[in-house]
């Protein structure tokens, strides 16, 4: 067997598996943020300043993107667990990825319009 035979070509499971670990990494880098955020409380025009830049359109942008990836690997967990728990699902792993991935945008798009509502609507913060 040649060494191109034996490898992994890379389904399903393989990229829920990277999102996941992407997505978990996301989260941490926002909680860090939060945590230095909340801490500027102590300097209340410096906390004015930055909440005012985080009402730009770039960072409403990374905003949709956090809750996409919140959303994602909070169901994406669930079906971790639901697989590992219930044996039967590990047969029906993809459907559950399949879901995961309908409900993260069922969810994520008109939460991603509501934190970009005032770009749409015209009313800026």
């Amino acid at each position: 067997m040649s060494p191109a035979s034996t490898r992994y070509k890379g389904k399903s499971g393989q990229w829920a598996f990277l999102a996941h670990r992407i997505t978990g990494f996301l989260v941490f880098l926002f909680l860090l943020l939060h945590v230095v955020d909340v801490s500027l409380l102590r300097w209340p025009h410096t906390y004015d300043q930055v909440h005012r830049l985080y009402g730009n359109i770039v960072l409403r942008l990374f905003e949709v993107g956090l809750l996409f990836a919140l959303v994602f690997h909070t169901l994406n967990g669930l079906r971790i667990v639901a697989v590992d728990v219930f044996p039967d699902a590990v047969a029906n792993q993809r459907r559950l990825l399949q879901g995961v991935v309908a409900l993260t945008l069922l969810a994520g798009i008109p939460g991603g319009v509501v934190i970009v509502w005032p770009f749409i609507s015209g009313h800026f913060l």
